[in-house]
């Protein structure tokens, strides 16, 4: 599995989601706020663009 998130949660389980997420930022600085922001973009236009799309699609087809 992927380290930092091996290392996340490790750190979730024994100090909470703050203190973990907190570790993360100090150890491996902008990089984790670039994944998070890609995560959340990603799965955002998922489900708020392209799933809606698909659905309107298949209604005025049928």
């Amino acid at each position: 599995m992927f380290k930092p998130l091996n290392e996340l949660k490790h750190n979730t389980r024994k100090h909470g989601l703050k203190y973990a997420l907190k570790e993360l930022f100090k150890k491996y600085g902008w990089k984790v706020g670039v994944a998070l922001f890609f995560y959340y973009l990603i799965r955002d236009v998922t489900l708020y663009i392209i799933i809606p799309y698909l659905i309107y699609q298949g209604l005025m087809q049928g």
